[in-house]
């Protein structure tokens, strides 16, 4: 087992650098597999962005506790939370950051383009762009925009819309959009061959393709062990895309869903 990156000392030198930030630096260890990125915050927004070097590059704002004026009665005392704010660990190619929740500003990550990314806050934005691997992005309070990636998305918040830009697909594995309270709204190539199923319980399914869409009610046997049958009616829609293939499922309960044909 590797040792994890001992970053605290690289944190702080950044910090007398920039009093307003914090940022850590990643080197490439290994370069023969992608990145796995997990980025797990509260309160903050997670930004993550694309260049063409080969390092992760983490940042946000500094830690307030180190900023506060400690009160009269603590004379003489010395403050012992001396926790920094961003936390971040390396091994194998696998690169964990957290943040504290006295942290400001949000979190910003630069990747390499083939990065696979495993993003979770719960009241703030999350905001992809760039990137090439497999993507899950979870907020419970705000907006998930996916620009420009490809590859794979499981992305789902509660209280808020989804919108994503894919250039491509991953046609091995299942993509899932989901959301409570707003829409969900995503480009995909001209080319997409998908098997589509789209829930909305209150609003409508929009689509530019030529979709070949089903509905109707599904049997469900009864348990009362008596051979019965009820029917369910169902708002779900279920179809293919270009005949068929990859599996993306849709599901709002407050929202329209727009699956929009790009180039």
């Amino acid at each position: 087992m590797k040792p994890t990156l001992a970053l605290s000392g690289l944190v702080m030198l950044a910090c007398a650098a920039l009093p307003a930030q914090e940022r850590v630096v990643v080197p490439a260890r290994n370069t023969s597999h992608p990145r796995q990125v997990f980025v797990k915050t509260f309160n903050h927004a997670i930004i993550v962005k694309t260049y063409e070097g080969k390092d992760v590059i983490v940042e946000t704002g500094t830690d307030r506790t180190r900023e506060r004026r400690p009160p009269a009665d603590t004379a003489g005392m010395k403050r012992l939370d001396t926790r920094g704010g961003l936390a971040v660990t390396e091994e194998d190619n696998v690169i964990h950051v957290n943040t504290s929740m006295t942290s400001e500003g949000p979190v910003t990550v630069t990747v390499p383009a083939d990065t696979s990314l495993n993003l979770q806050t719960h009241n703030s934005n999350v905001d992809v762009t760039g990137v090439r691997g497999e993507i899950v992005a979870h907020t419970f309070n705000g907006h998930i925009n996916l620009t420009n990636v490809s590859g794979t998305v499981v992305a789902d918040t509660f209280n808020g819309p989804i919108n994503a830009t894919m250039d491509g697909v991953d046609g091995s594995k299942p993509l899932s959009f989901s959301t409570f309270n707003s829409k969900i709204d995503v480009t995909f190539p001209a080319g997409l061959k998908a098997n589509v199923a789209v829930k909305t319980n209150h609003g409508d399914v929009f689509s530019d393709f030529d979709v070949n869409m089903s509905a109707g009610p599904s049997l469900q046997a009864d348990n009362s062990g008596q051979g019965k049958y009820r029917v369910r009616f169902d708002r779900g829609l279920t179809g293919t895309i270009n005949g068929g293939g990859v599996q993306i499922s849709f599901h709002t309960f407050n929202g329209a869903v727009y699956i929009r044909k790009g180039k």
